[in-house]
């Protein structure tokens, strides 16, 4: 039943509206160019951009974009952003299994659905971007590394077979990670799956990682694409890729050069309205491991924190770059929600629910308000189109605020989750397409800006 209800959260929510006539700059005209100069040419190997060598990323990311024109017909903005949805979709669904396994299936449920409507996450898994793609990788690489360590543990010579294709299988994801994004696609999942073992001075775990068989599996799964394209693309090429696009890019930033404090201020923006949780949880989820030495929080907690710090410490940034990390922030604060309402531990402080809850009432009640003024002086045509949201928005706050006083905490969660969810859907895939000049919610975040003086992402 549960999968079911998160199968159809994810139509819906992601996949109603990919056939927005538009693609939007840079990049979903970029990658769907690089996808048809693929299916016109017939060249699968190197990838060009308006006849012109493009080395910025690895393939695999316009071979699905390549394979979905096939499948749809051309390529048009559906086919384009339809491999996002898909695989988006697919990583909540991996989101909710991992929440199982490391919890219980409510936690598991509860996890799924801070994923699927976080701001960033959404918004990401609607359009033609290679970050929702690299993160469902590099979620199926934990998911894989979590497996094989659960069914190690057990040391059931019944699951032996098992234990070594999921282990496997972490290599796989982390290959197609790799062909995805370049190195970042297995930086993410080894890193921090190493320093977990090492951190518990598991030596006996890292020796069954099977790392020479499994790394040869990684490295004969992408040099399948790579060899050849050097070959094609020659000395120019292998320099390109391995240490301008690579070494050069992550230390001296040359496309997106932000200060090192950057994700501190933008990723709480782009996981809203989650964020709020997160340093509750954090403290919860800390007091938690520290009294019972939960592995399951260790592993979650290294995912998060390792990745955090490895991108952090890159010359460059941007908020999209970050997507890998809300898989396992959603898992951090679904545990805090998941104990919250069961009321299973009186370990946690309902502060770190109530404070958050509050401010989530006022920031929503009080956007409702603002985006309706905004819209009313400046955009008076569209008012009657805004009216609805705007009133879901100021009513659903309310609502919100009563239940979670009446410690009706599920209700309260849930309509949370049916805000954020009727809010994103309504502002992608209606607002914004009855007008050229209505292109995405940034325009009206814009508005706003200018007319109230407040920051938004």
């Amino acid at each position: 039943m549960q999968v079911a209800l998160l199968v159809g959260l994810c139509i819906v929510f992601y996949f109603f509206a990919l056939d927005r006539p538009e693609l939007r700059k840079p990049d979903e005209i970029r990658y769907a160019q690089v996808a048809r100069e693929i299916v016109d040419g017939g060249d699968w190997i190197s990838m060009h951009l308006r006849g012109q060598p493009y080395v910025d990323k690895p393939p695999l990311f316009f071979w699905l974009i390549a394979g979905s024109s096939y499948l749809w017909g051309s390529v048009t903005p559906f086919s384009a952003r339809f491999p996002s949805a898909l695989l988006g979709s697919l990583t909540v669904l991996i989101v909710f299994f991992m929440g199982k396994a490391l919890y219980d299936s409510r936690t598991g449920f509860l996890a799924a659905l801070v994923l699927a409507t976080s701001f960033g996450f959404a918004r990401f898994s609607n359009r033609a971007n290679i970050d929702a793609t690299l993160t469902f990788f590099t979620t199926a690489s934990f998911f894989s590394f979590l497996q094989w360590y659960r069914w190690n543990k057990e040391g059931s010579v019944r699951q032996k077979d098992v234990r070594r294709l999921s282990i496997y299988g972490f290599y796989v994801s982390m290959a197609l990670a790799t062909l995805t994004k370049g190195p970042i696609g297995f930086l993410v999942p080894l890193m921090p799956s190493l320093i977990f073992l090492l951190i518990q001075k598991d030596w006996r775990g890292i020796k069954g990682m099977r790392l020479l068989p499994g790394l040869g599996i990684f490295l004969a799964i992408v040099l399948c694409w790579y060899v050849p394209a050097v070959l094609k693309g020659g000395e120019t090429f292998l320099h390109q890729t391995l240490f301008h696009k690579t070494i050069d890019y992550y230390s001296q930033g040359l496309d997106h050069p932000k200060p090192i404090y950057f994700y501190l201020a933008n990723f709480p923006a782009s996981f809203l309205p989650w964020s709020l949780f997160l340093p509750g949880a954090m403290v919860y989820g800390y007091f938690g491991w520290r009294e019972r030495k939960s592995k399951e929080v260790l592993f979650v907690f290294t995912w998060f924190i390792v990745i955090f710090l490895f991108l952090s410490f890159s010359l460059a940034k941007r908020n999209l770059y970050l997507l890998p990390l809300y898989p396992g922030a959603s898992l951090i604060v679904s545990k805090l929600w998941g104990d919250f309402i069961s009321n299973q531990t009186r370990d946690i402080r309902r502060e770190w629910i109530s404070f958050p809850v509050y401010a989530l009432v006022g920031l929503i009640f009080v956007l409702g308000l603002i985006i309706l003024l905004a819209v009313s002086k400046r955009l008076p045509s569209y008012f009657l189109g805004t009216l609805p949201i705007t009133a879901f928005f100021i009513f659903g706050s309310w609502v919100v605020f009563f239940l979670y006083r009446s410690k009706r905490y599920a209700s309260a969660f849930f309509l949370l989750v049916g805000i954020m969810a009727v809010g994103f859907f309504y502002i992608e895939h209606f607002l914004f397409l009855w007008d050229g000049q209505l292109k995405s919610a940034r325009f009206v975040f814009s508005l706003i800006r200018e007319e109230f003086g407040l920051f938004f992402p």
